[in-house]
């Protein structure tokens, strides 16, 4: 949930490990970098469902009270590693001088293509909302390019329908891929028993580009009007 392309304020009505003053040692056996790769990680070899303090103290080879010095608790390791796996999309975001339908399709694709990256991290997206610094520029630069294309309630449905289209579309293909991988012969069966032959192709295929195209004509069809 990109809840900081719609409302900054709500980034800050809980609790978040990017929020609270980070602690630092004079002798560091471990930083926050360090327990973001290692949850990485974790992550990318086991899965969400291996997630846990414990494991990422025993991933980084130090005792779980030291990780505590700097993590409350294991939302906060999701946090972190959901954010650091965006760095790179945040890294390289369209010039402030770019066309505003180039800018939304460049940052969200970029977005996208990093969460289907990671299985786990289209799945935590979906349920925890993106304030991290890197989520916060990528939806800083939609917002942006959304700025001015309307009144502020058209702007707020434009950066929403983009927002649920690339959490919506990378929790749809990293979901669409797990089964194909775990299950085939049950992915085909829903296949099969799809109504109609677009129904069917709506379930094989995200068309993550061909939908961010529609929206972006729409905002488009509206601004003109």
């Amino acid at each position: 949930m990109l809840a900081t392309m719609s409302d900054p304020g709500s980034a800050q009505q809980f609790d978040s490990v990017f929020h609270r003053t980070e602690r630092r040692r004079s002798q560091p056996s471990l930083t926050r970098e360090r327990i973001v790769e290692g949850t990485i990680a974790l992550l990318d070899r086991d899965g969400a469902r291996a997630l846990t303090m414990r494991k990422v103290a025993t991933e980084l080879g130090v005792h779980a009270t030291s990780l505590y010095w700097y993590v409350k608790r294991r939302e906060d390791l999701v946090d972190l590693a959901v954010d650091g796996i965006l760095a790179e999309a945040a890294a390289e975001l369209p010039p402030a001088d770019a066309p505003w339908d180039t800018a939304i399709k460049e940052t969200a694709r970029r977005f996208y293509a990093a969460l289907t990256a990671h299985a786990w991290a289209a799945e935590f997206a979906g349920a925890r909302p993106l304030i991290g610094p890197n989520a916060v520029a990528l939806g800083r630069r939609i917002v942006e390019a959304l700025h001015g294309l309307g009144d502020e309630e058209q702007q707020a449905v434009a950066i929403r329908a983009v927002s649920n289209q690339i959490i919506g579309a990378a929790t749809s293909a990293v979901a669409m891929r797990t089964t194909k991988a775990h299950a085939s012969h049950e992915h085909e069966a829903t296949l099969a028993t799809a109504v109609s032959e677009p129904d069917g192709l709506a379930v094989e295929h995200t068309y993550f580009d061909q939908v961010l195209d529609l929206i972006v004509d729409g905002i488009s069809a509206r601004r003109d009007a």
